[in-house]
């Protein structure tokens, strides 16, 4: 063997010792990922007092990298659950649960696998890291309450008052004119017929006898309205 072949041997066992060392340094996990083995796993726990016919297999958890995956998990029957391969770095965690209300957390996984936690929304306010605890902080309500009937609701719709206000002046008005002089009633009927109608108004009608000059008898009639 020529000493070109043995150099170019040698280079080729080298190369497979390369890609050999490079894959022992990876790892597979969920949805077809390849990550570093300095990932950690997250631990953690739902604190379910107060959740009254809630599954632990209806809760689901999410946790969203700042590279933009998503790893979710299930907690266990006993509220416990695992989040696999984190990698080191700030990381936002959601907690899904029909019926309550779980406060969005802010993560971070230090490069020797010590997280640290708090609440995206409250800052000062510190979660328990070891392990990680999860509570709800109240009821989801996803329909609001229809509002019974009110009859002073009723009175505040503007059609209502004014089918109000014509029934009392239909009721009212006979009332009042059975009550009123003979004189005054006829003063008010000579007012009223000798107002214009919408008609008159549209068809200039009402303009031209305006203009027209008062009898005697109309001046009169007016001194007396006064």
């Amino acid at each position: 063997m020529s000493s070109r072949s043995m150099l170019a041997f040698v280079a080729m066992l080298i190369a497979c010792a390369s890609t050999a060392n490079a894959v022992g340094e990876l790892k597979p996990v969920d949805y077809g990922e390849v990550v570093a083995v300095e990932h950690f796993n997250i631990d953690g726990v739902i604190d379910a007092r107060g959740m009254r016919g809630t599954r632990m297999s209806d809760i689901k958890i999410t946790v969203v990298l700042n590279g933009g995956q998503k790893i979710a998990t299930r907690p266990r029957a006993d509220g416990t659950f695992r989040i696999l391969d984190v990698p080191p770095g700030i990381h936002f965690l959601d907690t899904f649960a029909l019926g309550y209300t779980f406060p969005p957390i802010t993560l971070k996984l230090l490069t020797n696998g010590k997280l640290q936690a708090e609440y995206a929304e409250d800052p000062d306010e510190l979660p328990a890291t070891d392990p990680l605890r999860l509570r709800p902080v109240s009821t989801a309500e996803y329909f609001e309450a229809r509002a019974a009937a009110s009859p002073m609701a009723m009175l505040k719709n503007p059609m209502v008052l004014m089918v109000l206000m014509t029934v009392l002046m239909a009721w009212g008005m006979p009332k009042m004119i059975e009550n009123m002089d003979p004189e005054e009633l006829k003063m008010m009927q000579e007012r009223m017929g000798s107002q214009p109608t919408m008609q008159d108004i549209l068809s200039g009608k009402a303009t031209a006898d305006a203009a027209k000059p008062k009898t005697g008898a109309e001046r009169r009639a007016e001194q007396r309205a006064t």
